[in-house]
């Protein structure tokens, strides 16, 4: 099923759940056919790659997660995938692990709760059994049909694995969102970037090739819906903030100073993804995120309202990357 902006009359039930949470997502995959209120079994998945320190893109999602962990009251499994990105990027395993850790002692600091959901990460047996029992069911041709769409990016860049090392860091993501069927849970909602919707199509391809596998099916039973962030716009004219490439992003362990030049920026360019970091990434109430809003749209008549904005969300964001910085070990 082909993903929908959120809008429109298919996704009443799903802002009547979410209430002001709806803004932080664009777009919805079946999300209505999960988060109805009388879905008593429902877990909702995420994850996140420790190739580098949270972007904005990555602290809004973060925060997005907690949020929404408040506000469904359901169980949340938020996985650190260090296997997977040591398979699908040029990324050196130690690094990989010292991000994990402080990426999952950062997501405690933010809030998330663990009486009502886990943190993990791909070094877990029962998501590599998982991933071995659903290999089966999937093929070569299913990779390729099914695929980030900024893979030649990342390629031009050097950052990419093999085509093996993608195939197994998509296996185990897959097997990550399988995690609530295998348990018994009959509605799972999966919560990412747009750019991973791919996962969703995969995991779905699964579900129905094991079902109808006579004996060899896994017994399976779950719906699966998927509700994708909005992206922050990457600076310099790159098409979403990203870790893999630099000059795309402001994230928690840059410098004062290169933190300074980036979201004080007056390059044209650089404004529109600032106001979205504002918007998501900032932890700002409703009021302050419209003033700076309005501040943004009137920028080119009241230069220094808008930059008294940036100024105060590099405070914010500083902030943040203090926390960072004492989750690490």
């Amino acid at each position: 099923m082909p993903t929908e902006p959120m809008a429109g009359p298919r996704s009443r039930s799903v802002r009547e759940q979410l209430g002001s949470l709806t803004r932080r997502f664009s777009h919805m995959d079946a999300a209505d056919t999960v988060l109805t209120p009388r879905t008593a079994d429902l877990h909702v998945v995420t994850g996140f790659g420790p190739t580098n320190a949270p972007t904005a893109g990555t602290l809004s999602v973060m925060i997005g997660v907690v949020e929404l962990q408040r506000r469904l009251k359901v169980p949340v499994t938020a996985v650190v995938s260090e296997l997977g990105a040591w398979n699908s990027r040029n990324v050196a395993w130690d690094r990989l692990a010292e991000v994990r850790d402080q990426m999952l002692a950062f997501l405690r600091m933010l809030g998330f709760d663990e009486s009502r959901g886990r943190l993990r990460s791909h070094l877990d047996p029962g998501n590599l059994a998982r991933a071995g029992k659903i290999a089966r069911f999937l093929g070569r041709q299913d990779f390729l049909e099914h695929r980030e769409e900024l893979l030649e990016l990342y390629e031009d860049h050097g950052l990419l694995g093999s085509e093996v090392g993608l195939t197994v860091d998509a296996l185990y993501t897959v097997a990550d969102i399988l995690e609530p069927a295998e348990r018994g849970h009959h509605h799972t909602l999966m919560v990412s970037g747009l750019e991973e919707a791919y996962f969703t199509e995969l995991s779905r391809l699964v579900m129905q090739r094991q079902s109808g596998a006579g004996d060899t099916s896994l017994g399976w039973s779950s719906r699966i819906g998927a509700l994708y962030f909005r992206v922050i716009e990457g600076l310099a004219g790159y098409p979403k903030m990203s870790k893999s490439i630099p000059d795309s992003a402001i994230h928690l362990a840059m410098g004062a100073d290169e933190l300074t030049r980036r979201i004080t920026s007056p390059e044209p360019a650089d404004q529109r993804p600032l106001l979205t970091a504002m918007e998501l990434a900032s932890g700002w109430n409703d009021q302050t995120v419209g003033e700076a809003r309005e501040a943004y749209l009137r920028r080119e008549r009241d230069s220094a309202a808008w930059a008294r904005f940036r100024e105060e969300y590099l405070a914010t964001f500083l902030h943040f990357a203090e926390q960072w910085q004492s989750c690490r070990r």
